[in-house]
Protein backbone atom coordinates (compact mmCIF):
# COMPACT_ATOMS: atom_id res chain seq x y z
CA UNK A 1 0.00 0.00 0.00
CA UNK A 2 1.55 3.21 -0.83
CA UNK A 3 0.83 6.74 -2.16
CA UNK A 4 -0.67 7.94 -5.12
CA UNK A 5 1.73 10.91 -4.98
CA UNK A 6 3.04 11.16 -8.56
CA UNK A 7 6.85 11.92 -7.62
CA UNK A 8 6.95 8.34 -6.36
CA UNK A 9 5.67 6.91 -10.08
CA UNK A 10 8.14 8.48 -12.20
CA UNK A 11 9.84 5.42 -14.47
CA UNK A 12 13.67 7.07 -12.58
CA UNK A 13 12.16 6.92 -9.25
CA UNK A 14 11.90 2.96 -10.02
CA UNK A 15 9.46 2.69 -7.03
CA UNK A 16 8.06 -1.14 -7.61
CA UNK A 17 11.73 -2.59 -7.66
CA UNK A 18 13.37 -0.71 -4.78
CA UNK A 19 9.73 -1.78 -2.43
CA UNK A 20 10.63 -4.59 -3.89
CA UNK A 21 14.33 -4.92 -2.65
CA UNK A 22 13.18 -3.41 0.45
CA UNK A 23 11.19 -6.84 1.37
CA UNK A 24 12.90 -9.14 -0.29
CA UNK A 25 10.35 -9.87 -3.14
CA UNK A 26 10.80 -9.71 -7.21
CA UNK A 27 6.81 -9.34 -7.82
CA UNK A 28 5.24 -5.69 -6.33
CA UNK A 29 1.46 -5.05 -6.72
CA UNK A 30 0.94 -1.52 -5.59
CA UNK A 31 -3.00 -0.29 -4.09
CA UNK A 32 -2.16 3.26 -4.20
CA UNK A 33 -4.05 5.93 -2.09
CA UNK A 34 -3.57 9.42 -0.73
CA UNK A 35 -1.21 9.09 2.22
CA UNK A 36 -1.68 5.93 3.11
CA UNK A 37 -0.07 6.45 6.80
CA UNK A 38 -3.08 8.28 7.77
CA UNK A 39 -5.70 5.78 7.10
CA UNK A 40 -6.20 5.14 10.55
CA UNK A 41 -8.07 9.02 11.42
CA UNK A 42 -11.43 8.68 12.25
CA UNK A 43 -12.39 10.48 9.30
CA UNK A 44 -10.73 7.67 6.94
CA UNK A 45 -12.12 4.77 7.92
CA UNK A 46 -13.97 3.88 4.80
CA UNK A 47 -11.01 4.23 3.18
CA UNK A 48 -9.20 2.08 5.48
CA UNK A 49 -11.37 -0.61 4.86
CA UNK A 50 -11.59 -0.13 0.88
CA UNK A 51 -7.97 -0.41 0.95
CA UNK A 52 -7.78 -3.38 3.69
CA UNK A 53 -10.09 -5.29 1.23
CA UNK A 54 -7.50 -4.72 -2.01
CA UNK A 55 -4.55 -5.58 -0.29
CA UNK A 56 -6.41 -8.88 0.87
CA UNK A 57 -7.62 -9.74 -2.52
CA UNK A 58 -4.22 -8.82 -4.31
CA UNK A 59 -2.36 -10.87 -1.54
CA UNK A 60 -4.25 -13.51 -1.39
CA UNK A 61 -4.98 -14.05 -5.72
CA UNK A 62 -0.91 -13.86 -5.67
CA UNK A 63 0.16 -15.49 -2.21
CA UNK A 64 2.33 -12.26 -1.23
CA UNK A 65 5.23 -13.29 0.89
CA UNK A 66 5.39 -9.78 2.53
CA UNK A 67 3.33 -6.55 2.44
CA UNK A 68 4.44 -3.07 2.65
CA UNK A 69 3.23 0.24 3.94
CA UNK A 70 4.82 2.77 2.24
CA UNK A 71 4.59 6.28 3.46
CA UNK A 72 6.80 9.82 2.07
CA UNK A 73 7.58 13.02 3.65
CA UNK A 74 5.81 15.81 2.01
CA UNK A 75 2.69 13.94 1.40
CA UNK A 76 -0.03 15.87 0.75
CA UNK A 77 -2.39 12.69 2.07
CA UNK A 78 -1.42 13.19 5.33
CA UNK A 79 1.05 16.22 5.66
CA UNK A 80 2.60 15.45 8.90
CA UNK A 81 6.13 15.92 10.07
CA UNK A 82 8.88 13.41 9.09
CA UNK A 83 8.46 11.87 12.82
CA UNK A 84 4.77 11.68 12.50
CA UNK A 85 5.60 10.16 9.52
CA UNK A 86 7.65 7.22 10.73
CA UNK A 87 5.10 6.81 13.47
CA UNK A 88 1.90 6.49 11.72
CA UNK A 89 3.61 3.99 8.88
CA UNK A 90 4.42 1.79 11.81
CA UNK A 91 0.65 2.27 13.31
CA UNK A 92 -0.38 1.27 9.73
CA UNK A 93 1.69 -1.92 8.98
CA UNK A 94 0.90 -3.10 12.54
CA UNK A 95 -2.70 -2.91 12.02
CA UNK A 96 -2.83 -4.19 8.40
CA UNK A 97 -1.05 -7.04 9.73
CA UNK A 98 -3.26 -8.07 12.88
CA UNK A 99 -6.77 -7.37 10.62
CA UNK A 100 -5.78 -9.40 8.31
CA UNK A 101 -3.90 -12.08 9.70
CA UNK A 102 -1.33 -11.72 7.25
CA UNK A 103 1.06 -14.52 8.36
CA UNK A 104 4.67 -13.22 6.60
CA UNK A 105 5.99 -9.86 7.56
CA UNK A 106 4.72 -6.54 6.77
CA UNK A 107 7.02 -3.50 6.34
CA UNK A 108 6.83 0.09 7.57
CA UNK A 109 9.16 2.44 4.89
CA UNK A 110 9.13 5.87 4.52
CA UNK A 111 10.61 7.09 1.01
CA UNK A 112 12.59 10.28 2.27
CA UNK A 113 12.61 13.13 -0.03
CA UNK A 114 15.66 14.39 -2.19
CA UNK A 115 13.73 15.99 -5.15
CA UNK A 116 10.36 15.25 -6.86
CA UNK A 117 13.10 12.52 -9.14
CA UNK A 118 14.90 11.39 -6.04
CA UNK A 119 14.28 9.40 -3.00
CA UNK A 120 15.51 6.98 -0.72
CA UNK A 121 14.05 4.51 1.08
CA UNK A 122 14.12 3.63 4.57
CA UNK A 123 12.54 1.38 6.66
CA UNK A 124 10.67 2.24 10.07
CA UNK A 125 9.89 -1.33 11.18
CA UNK A 126 8.69 -4.73 10.11
CA UNK A 127 6.22 -6.93 11.86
Amino acid sequence: MTCSDWRLHWRVVDFNSRIGKATGTEQVDLVALPGPDGLLRPARAGEWEAAKGQVKLLADAHRAAALAVVAHQRCAGHPVSDGDHNQHVQTVAKNLKESLGFSGPVYALVATYKSDRNWDLAEAGRF
